[in-house]
């Protein structure tokens, strides 16, 4: 008995690691970096198609598709958005061009209203325009205008007496006028 006891301690006991008979029955495999790389690919594409299932594709080809019909319909709604978006441009500018010839016609009217000679209206708006605030209406401004330039205003000029000239004969006859002559010498009847 004592040497089954030495036959077996002659033997090493490794529980967890495989002996030689074991290894030898199991041979290691080893891979290519080929058959790693084909491998991987292969895990993948069912990850890709998993992931393709669950949002409702039913492989690659059908969700390439449809990603591209939604970057075509988003180009569509875009380039839709950017027209209306240009036009919407073109009426704003329109409006502001309307608006500022409308303002330029009442500034004018303003200016004749208020007594500026029709050769400086364009002179009297151009200086009042910098006078013009929320507080100071046009009107005002022109105001200030002429007074601190009033020969833009129309000067009143006094009707001066014309001569006439006849073709002869008195050119008083038949006026009620007395000659200041006559007068004079006291000669008037």
């Amino acid at each position: 008995m004592p040497e089954d006891i030495q036959a077996q301690t002659d033997q090493p006991v490794n529980a967890g690691e495989p002996t030689e008979s074991q290894t030898q029955e199991q041979p290691i495999k080893t891979f290519t970096q080929d058959e790693v790389t084909g491998l991987v690919a292969k895990e993948s594409r069912k990850a890709q198609e998993k992931i393709f299932k669950s949002l409702g594709f039913e492989d690659i080809k059908s969700a390439k598709e449809g990603l591209q019909q939604l970057k075509e319909w988003k180009d569509s709604q875009k380039s839709e958005a950017e027209k209306q978006s240009e036009a919407l441009a073109a009426k704003e500018k329109e409006l502001e061009a309307a608006l500022s010839s409308q303002r330029l016609l009442e500034a004018k009217l303003s200016a004749l209203t208020l007594g500026v000679n029709a050769d400086s209206v364009d002179d009297v708006i151009t200086l009042s325009a910098r006078l013009v605030s929320d507080d100071v209406s046009i009107e005002d401004a022109i105001g200030q205008v002429l007074q601190k330039y009033p020969q833009f205003g129309r000067t009143e000029q006094s009707e001066e007496k014309k001569p006439t000239f006849s073709a002869g004969g008195n050119p008083t006859a038949g006026t009620n006028q007395e000659d200041a002559f006559l007068k004079a010498l006291g000669l008037n009847n």
